[in-house]
C-alpha cells in the first residue's frame, strides 16, 4: 500500500512540476515552493482517499464472497452420541429442505475415545464418502479430567475427518452434572472457534430422564446452530435455510452403548 501511495505521489509531482515549468509568471522561490508543497500535500490527500475508496471496495467484496454459502447438495456426514436421537431429526428436516443428503450415525454413550479409538469413522467417511461433516461429542466427556487424552482423541478424529468442511456442535449442560471440568474449553481450543458451536449455556428443555434435550428443545437447538453455520465469517457456509416443514427422520445407523467397534491400535474405549 505504501508503495501504491509513493508511485502516484511521484507521478503527481512529476505532474505539478511539469505544470509549474510552463507558467510564464516567474515566482519568488519561496513562494513556489510553498505553493508546490501545498499542491502536493493536496493531491496526496486525494490519492490516499482514493485508495482507502478503493480498498473499502475491495473489502467489501471480499465480504459479500464470504457471505455467499455453498448452495450445491452436499453429502452431510451426522454422527456422534445419543444427542443425535433429537438433534438429527431437525438435521432431518434442514437436509430435505435444502436439497443435502443426510447419513446420521448415532453411537449411544460413546465419547471422543470411542470415536477416535476405533476405526468406526474411517469405516464412515468411506462409505459415505461426505461432502460435509457435523460432529455431535461431548456430553459423555463432561466430568472427566483428562483432558489432554481427550485432546489427542478430537486431533485423531479431526484427523480422519481430514480436508472435508466439518463443524463440531458442542455438549449442553447436564443438569445432574453442573460443573465443567475443562472439557468445554478442551473442545473449543482443539476445534477451534470458527468450527465449534458453544452449547454449553443453552437452557433446553428435557425428556424425564432430565439428560436429553426433548424433539422441540433440540430443534431450536439446531435452528441455532444452522444461524451460526451460514453466518458472515462462517468458514465453511452450506445452503441451511430454515424449513417450513418437518421430514422423516431417517437414521443411517446405530449402535448400542455395549457396541465396542474395531479397536484402532489396541487401544480400549471409554
Amino acid at each position: 500500500m505504501k508503495k501504491l501511495i509513493y508511485t502516484f505521489s511521484m507521478l503527481m509531482f512529476m505532474g505539478i512540476n511539469s505544470a509549474h515549468a510552463q507558467m510564464e509568471v516567474e515566482l519568488d522561490p519561496v513562494d513556489r515552493a510553498v505553493i508546490q508543497q501545498s499542491e502536493m500535500e493536496s493531491q496526496i490527500d486525494s490519492i490516499v482517499m482514493e485508495i482507502n475508496r478503493s480498498t473499502g471496495l475491495i473489502n467489501a467484496m471480499s465480504e459479500h464472497e464470504e457471505n455467499v454459502a455453498d448452495t450445491s447438495a452436499q453429502r452431510i456426514l451426522l454422527f456422534g452420541d445419543s444427542m443425535l436421537d433429537g438433534i438429527g431429526r431437525r438435521m432431518q428436516d434442514y437436509a430435505d429442505y435444502n436439497g443435502h443428503t443426510l447419513y446420521t450415525s448415532i453411537w449411544y454413550g460413546s465419547t471422543v475415545h470411542s470415536w477416535a479409538r476405533t476405526t468406526e469413522l474411517e469405516r464412515l467417511m468411506e462409505k459415505v464418502k461426505p461432502t460435509f461433516v457435523v460432529i455431535s461429542l461431548g456430553t459423555n466427556d463432561l466430568g472427566y479430567h483428562d483432558l489432554e487424552a481427550r485432546a489427542r482423541s478430537v486431533n485423531e478424529i479431526l484427523r480422519v475427518v481430514g480436508d472435508v468442511p466439518f463443524v463440531w456442535i458442542g455438549p449442553a449442560k447436564l443438569p445432574r452434572l453442573n460443573k465443567d471440568f475443562g472439557i468445554v474449553g478442551m473442545l473449543r481450543e482443539t476445534v477451534g472457534n470458527g468450527l465449534f458451536y458453544d452449547s454449553y449455556n443453552m437452557r433446553l428443555a428435557r425428556f424425564p430422564d432430565n439428560v436429553h434435550p426433548t424433539f422441540a428443545a433440540s430443534a431450536q437447538w439446531i435452528d441455532r446452530v444452522a444461524e451460526w453455520m451460514t453466518r458472515p465469517d462462517a468458514p465453511h457456509a452450506i445452503r441451511m435455510e430454515k424449513p417450513d416443514h418437518q421430514a422423516k427422520f431417517r437414521n443411517y445407523e446405530t449402535h448400542s452403548p455395549r457396541y465396542k467397534g474395531t479397536p484402532k491400535g489396541g487401544q480400549a474405549c471409554r
